[in-house]
């Protein structure tokens, strides 16, 4: 199984019934990542990784092979721990590749894109990843 495949599998899903178990153990059995938003403040991961995030308004996050590791600098602030990076990208209203979607992630990762639409309208552009590019 290929990205491409699980990408083409999940385009055009509607927000909230994104994936099944059975499709979420599909992805950790072959090894694949998948990425899609929720509500206004969330990145979700399921497959080999089984996690979420905050990131209201977007913003630039880190994560190893287990998922996203929050780590206070002892200051009130704090930094995402991992070697790969994602960039969630909170669109709003705005457009992008010609349409208009809440949600939109930018990755050095190779990956393939696939769309989850609200109420028939596009909400977010999620990726797919092979775990064995995660470092």
């Amino acid at each position: 199984m290929k990205a491409k495949e699980i990408a083409d599998l999940l385009n055009y899903r509607e927000y909230g019934r994104e994936m099944t178990k059975m499709e979420e153990q599909l992805c950790k059995d072959f090894g694949f990542v998948v990425v899609f938003g929720a509500s206004d403040d969330l990145i979700e991961m399921r497959g080999c990784i089984d996690d979420e995030a905050d990131c209201y308004n977007g913003g630039k996050l880190a994560f190893t092979k287990h998922g996203f590791h929050w780590k206070e600098n002892g200051d009130g602030t704090g930094h995402w721990v991992g070697e790969n990076k994602i960039e969630a990208i909170w669109c709003g209203d705005s457009t992008v590749d010609g349409e208009v979607i809440s949600w939109s992630y930018k990755t050095d990762i190779p990956h393939e894109t696939f769309m989850i639409y609200e109420e028939d309208e596009p909400y977010c552009k999620g990726i797919v990843f092979s775990i064995d590019d995660v470092k």
